[in-house]
């Protein structure tokens, strides 16, 4: 395991996953990996954030995918939004792969804390009932392969 130092399971009966790391990497660093298109590009499957970040505003990761280079695959909308210290959004699946996209979805928080040169990460999941990521994420927890690759992609520079 790469990235993940500390995690812990908190209030799984609601579906909810912690995950915890130290980066050795500045805060504006890691805060590029979560919310900038070259950052997610890296962390998420070459997929680009797009969004205007204001609180309501939707958010999208688009990429490679069935219907092209511009593929659909995450939506959602923000929930809070303070650069380089806390950034929270409710994540659907695309339609096309989850039909009950609409009411199922996942609450994400990153929480950046600094400690010296590096930065604590804070990554919380919080999954509607019969949401399958749940099942996935539950699958291989504590491991994190997104988590691995924010921290490679903070520290790569």
């Amino acid at each position: 395991m790469l990235g993940c130092d500390r995690m812990q399971d908190v209030q799984l009966d609601r579906n909810q996953l912690t995950f915890e790391s130290l980066i050795q990497a500045p805060i504006d660093r890691v805060w590029a990996a979560i919310t900038t298109s070259e950052g997610t590009r890296e962390t998420l499957f070459g997929c680009s954030i797009e969004s205007t970040f204001e609180p309501g505003a939707r958010i999208e990761f688009r990429g490679q995918g069935a219907d092209g280079d511009n593929t659909l695959h995450v939506y959602g909308f923000v929930r809070h939004y303070e650069p380089n210290v806390e950034f929270a959004y409710e994540q659907h699946a695309a339609p096309a792969y989850d039909p009950d996209h609409e009411t199922t979805y996942c609450d994400m928080t990153f929480k950046l804390i600094p400690e010296g040169e590096a930065t604590r990460l804070v990554f919380t999941c919080n999954w509607t009932a019969g949401n399958r990521g749940y099942e996935h994420a539950k699958a291989s927890y504590p491991e994190s392969d997104y988590m691995d690759a924010i921290k490679r992609f903070a520290e790569a520079r």
